[in-house]
Protein backbone atom coordinates (compact mmCIF):
# COMPACT_ATOMS: atom_id res chain seq x y z
CA UNK A 1 0.00 0.00 0.00
CA UNK A 2 1.39 3.32 -1.01
CA UNK A 3 0.90 6.41 1.15
CA UNK A 4 1.27 9.90 -0.25
CA UNK A 5 2.47 12.46 2.27
CA UNK A 6 1.75 16.07 1.42
CA UNK A 7 2.85 19.06 3.44
CA UNK A 8 0.00 21.50 3.38
CA UNK A 9 0.41 25.06 4.58
CA UNK A 10 -1.40 24.09 7.77
CA UNK A 11 1.11 21.29 8.50
CA UNK A 12 4.04 23.62 7.81
CA UNK A 13 2.60 26.20 10.22
CA UNK A 14 2.14 23.58 12.94
CA UNK A 15 5.68 22.23 12.46
CA UNK A 16 7.26 25.70 12.58
CA UNK A 17 5.22 26.66 15.65
CA UNK A 18 6.27 23.49 17.48
CA UNK A 19 9.93 24.00 16.56
CA UNK A 20 9.89 27.63 17.78
CA UNK A 21 8.10 26.64 21.00
CA UNK A 22 10.63 23.87 21.61
CA UNK A 23 13.54 26.31 21.15
CA UNK A 24 11.96 28.85 23.53
CA UNK A 25 11.36 26.20 26.20
CA UNK A 26 14.92 24.87 25.90
CA UNK A 27 16.29 28.41 26.19
CA UNK A 28 14.22 29.10 29.32
CA UNK A 29 15.30 25.78 30.81
CA UNK A 30 18.94 26.73 30.23
CA UNK A 31 18.40 30.11 31.88
CA UNK A 32 16.83 28.49 34.94
CA UNK A 33 19.58 25.89 35.27
CA UNK A 34 22.23 28.59 34.90
CA UNK A 35 20.57 30.75 37.54
CA UNK A 36 20.46 27.85 40.01
CA UNK A 37 24.10 26.92 39.35
CA UNK A 38 25.26 30.52 39.78
CA UNK A 39 23.28 31.05 42.99
CA UNK A 40 25.59 30.98 46.03
CA UNK A 41 24.83 30.53 49.70
CA UNK A 42 24.00 33.60 51.86
CA UNK A 43 27.21 33.14 53.89
CA UNK A 44 29.28 33.36 50.70
CA UNK A 45 27.39 36.44 49.57
CA UNK A 46 27.98 38.12 52.96
CA UNK A 47 31.70 37.31 52.86
CA UNK A 48 31.94 38.67 49.32
CA UNK A 49 30.12 41.85 50.34
CA UNK A 50 32.38 42.35 53.37
CA UNK A 51 35.48 41.79 51.26
CA UNK A 52 34.40 44.54 48.88
CA UNK A 53 33.07 47.07 51.40
CA UNK A 54 35.10 46.74 54.61
CA UNK A 55 38.72 47.97 54.76
CA UNK A 56 41.39 45.26 54.87
CA UNK A 57 42.68 44.06 58.26
CA UNK A 58 46.19 45.21 59.19
CA UNK A 59 48.89 42.73 58.13
CA UNK A 60 50.74 43.12 61.45
CA UNK A 61 48.09 41.32 63.49
CA UNK A 62 49.55 38.59 65.73
CA UNK A 63 48.97 35.02 64.52
CA UNK A 64 46.28 32.99 66.22
CA UNK A 65 47.46 30.67 68.99
CA UNK A 66 47.59 26.98 68.17
CA UNK A 67 45.35 24.88 70.40
CA UNK A 68 47.27 22.40 72.57
CA UNK A 69 45.80 19.10 73.79
CA UNK A 70 44.43 19.31 77.32
CA UNK A 71 45.96 16.11 78.69
CA UNK A 72 49.47 14.68 78.17
CA UNK A 73 48.04 11.21 77.49
CA UNK A 74 46.26 12.51 74.41
CA UNK A 75 49.51 14.00 73.11
CA UNK A 76 51.34 10.66 73.65
CA UNK A 77 48.71 8.72 71.72
CA UNK A 78 48.67 11.21 68.87
CA UNK A 79 52.47 10.99 68.54
CA UNK A 80 52.47 7.22 67.90
CA UNK A 81 52.66 6.14 64.26
CA UNK A 82 49.63 4.34 62.92
CA UNK A 83 51.52 1.15 62.02
CA UNK A 84 53.18 0.54 65.41
CA UNK A 85 52.33 -2.65 67.30
CA UNK A 86 52.94 -3.35 71.04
Amino acid sequence: MQYVFSMTSRMVTIAITCAVLLCVLLFLLGVEIGARMNHSSPATETATYEARVLPPVAATAPPAAVAQPSSPATADIAALPASSTP
